[in-house]
């Protein structure tokens, strides 16, 4: 079966990227051939604000004398560019993908010849503040013609800490929503919610990360790929992506406890590749994190961890991950690998089921 994969805009999220890696990996074991839909991330302004901002520079930058940059949008496309060249090169060469994208006019032409089914997911697709880039309705899979192609969510992720749409959103994702063959979600919370938006022509399940799909040994087959160094090694790694003072004291009093140094991994110093990133994790002594990926890759390779909430981000996220596989007493330390490991299989089989059912002929 041909598919095409959507998800968010492409990016230098290692988490992102890799449950990009990840499903494509699992499709492709299932016997299908995979093209994930190459989203690129532009800045722009609308066209009815562009000649206001533009005057507005000139002014200040000529006659006010102040240091801004006119074509500030040329030069935040570069900077977006520039952020992702780490990245890149695992996704050119690991993730089979469209040419890239910047609009619906664009999907649409690199989807004109047709897949059988089209998978919206994994990730934050179906929460409203971060899918500015397509919109909303986009990711229920609005700019498709009604061909007979199947449409599946896969482990979607939504805002379950508050209710995002109004009345005319819900009633019209309610629609888009009654279009799908197949829908699961990554939070328990999550089906609640759809309840409560009254969607439910389609019964949900939970299903795991894509990340959570594949063995471990894949992983190490990419962190042994010869392009990594062994930096954290009887260290604490912290992975922390809004960094502020008090996370910082939190990770300098974990390494000062366990008497060892710690190396600080964040958006603002990342500039590695996503092997290195794995690596990192896999070969430190203990993670700090407020990332989902990262606490996940930790649960994967079985490092003791402590996870920082990161509201803005979304607890509720981390939340139905330790609720899933039962983790508890994180704060202290305690973990029982042998029984999240087995609830991992556990979880995997019914993740692989729902695929296998919702891309049945």
């Amino acid at each position: 079966m041909k598919i095409a994969l959507l998800n968010l805009p492409f990016d230098n999220n290692y988490g992102g990227n890799l449950q990009r890696y990840a499903l494509v990996k699992v499709l492709q074991y299932m016997g299908h051939d995979v093209v994930h839909i190459y989203l690129k991330t532009v800045y722009f302004l609308p066209w009815y604000i562009k000649p206001y901002s533009y005057i507005k520079r000139i002014i200040k930058k000529y006659v006010f004398r102040q240091d801004i940059c006119i074509l500030y949008e040329k030069y935040q496309n570069a900077e977006i560019d520039k952020s992702c060249e780490m990245v890149l090169p695992f996704y050119d060469h690991y993730i089979p993908h469209t040419t890239p994208v910047r609009s619906i006019k664009e999907i649409k032409q690199v989807c004109k010849n047709g897949f059988d089914a089209y998978i919206v997911g994994s990730d934050q697709v179906w929460r409203k503040s971060m899918t500015a880039a397509l919109g909303i309705k986009n990711y229920f899979f609005k700019f498709l013609d009604d061909n007979g192609a199947k449409r599946i969510a896969y482990a979607v992720s939504m805002d379950t800490s508050c209710c995002e749409f109004n009345s005319s959103e819900i009633k019209c994702l309610s629609k888009l929503y009654a279009k799908f063959d197949a829908v699961s979600v990554r939070e328990i919370s999550a089906l609640k919610q759809l309840n409560i938006y009254g969607w439910n022509a389609v019964e949900a399940e939970v299903t795991l990360d894509p990340t959570l799909l594949l063995p471990v040994d894949k992983y190490l087959t990419l962190i042994n790929s010869g392009t990594t160094v062994d930096l954290t090694s009887n260290k604490v790694f912290a992975y922390v992506l809004d960094q502020t003072s008090d996370k910082l004291k939190i990770v300098k009093e974990k390494a000062k406890s366990m008497k060892i140094d710690y190396f600080l991994l964040g958006i603002e110093t990342s500039n590695t590749t996503i092997e290195q990133w794995l690596s990192n994790i896999y070969y430190s002594k203990f993670v700090v994190t407020d990332s989902y990926h990262g606490a996940v890759f930790s649960i994967l390779f079985n490092k003791p961890f402590m996870f920082i909430g990161n509201e803005r981000r979304g607890n509720f996220r981390i939340e139905s991950l330790f609720s899933l596989l039962e983790i508890e007493n994180v704060d202290n330390c305690e973990f029982d690998w042998q029984k999240y490991n087995g609830k991992i299989l556990e979880l995997q089989k019914k993740s692989f089921k729902f695929l296998y059912n919702a891309l049945k002929s």
